[in-house]
């Protein structure tokens, strides 16, 4: 059998708004074992642990690897240990990125996503908060501009007692490009008393352009303080207008407008360094024409 005919197409639920098939054409690499298309398509499936009590920084750039950048990971985080993830994706080729995170008792997952979009770039990311007390954060961002598709994808199960979770997804598409929010937080009854939070906004910075987005919420807990919501629109122009009686061009009231949308995503204490290659990013980005 082909390795094509394996691979999912716009059928595919989790794929209806990213057609792999279509971005990897006639040839596809060849897969290997594993739980998840992406994981198969992988070379390997890096696995890492985060001690109890330890704190770790790490940043996972992705960018041009041939025709095809696939990798997958896994991370297991100990009582009491921390971990921050930084991805950062650019370039044109098919991108695609798989990681599944544990967090135990009282340890604390943050991750952010700043995407840019690919022929098709897809970053998917599945957490179990498996410890009473565990603590997730997993914000990100999406600039996609014409021929650029970036799909954000998450799930995340909370099992245990009194965990947290916080998601704000933001995303900026100017004509020609796609941005994808697909995002599934699970509640199971065991975990009692969480607090979850999950929400995405877009704008639409010309005709053309493309954002679809699918929070969910599955609750089988009964004492629960969860919440989602998704909106998409353009620009206030109330702001703009005011930015602009205040004698500043349109063009640059546009691209500080966007940037102030964007950046509420950057998770705080961050290294200088990081934060600032973060935001220069996105005004290089928004450089190229804040429509």
């Amino acid at each position: 059998m082909s390795v094509a005919v394996l691979l999912p197409t716009r059928r595919t639920e989790a794929w209806k708004y990213s057609d792999l098939r279509a971005a990897l054409g006639d040839a596809p690499p060849a897969l290997r074992e594993g739980r998840d298309i992406i994981e198969q398509l992988a070379p390997k499936t890096d696995v890492f642990e985060v001690a109890a009590g330890e704190r770790r920084l790490v940043v996972e750039r992705l960018e041009e690897g041939g025709p095809l950048a696939a990798q997958a990971s896994e991370w297991r985080i100990g009582e009491g240990g921390a971990l921050t993830r930084i991805v950062i994706q650019r370039g044109a080729a098919p991108t695609l990125s798989m990681a599944r995170v544990r967090v135990a008792r009282g340890a604390q997952f943050r991750q952010f996503v700043l995407a840019e979009g690919a022929k098709l770039a897809r970053i998917e990311t599945h957490v179990q908060a498996a410890g009473e007390g565990a603590q997730v954060e997993l914000n990100g961002a999406y600039l996609v501009a014409e021929g650029r598709h970036a799909d954000l994808t998450s799930e995340i199960e909370h099992s245990a007692p009194a965990s947290a979770t916080r998601q704000l997804i933001k995303g900026v598409a100017r004509k020609g490009g796609r941005g994808v929010f697909q995002g599934k937080i699970v509640v199971e009854r065991a975990a009692q008393k969480t607090d979850a939070r999950q929400y995405h906004h877009g704008l639409l910075l010309q005709d053309g352009a493309e954002i679809f987005a699918k929070p969910e919420l599955m609750i089988y807990a009964d004492d629960v303080q969860c919440a989602h919501g998704n909106t998409a629109g353009g620009l206030d122009e109330r702001a703009l207008f005011y930015m602009r009686s205040r004698g500043v061009p349109e063009a640059e009231a546009r691209a500080l407008l966007i940037e102030s949308f964007l950046v509420e995503t950057i998770p705080a204490d961050l290294p200088e360094d990081i934060e600032q290659e973060l935001v220069g990013r996105i005004r290089d980005w928004l450089r190229g024409g804040a429509a």
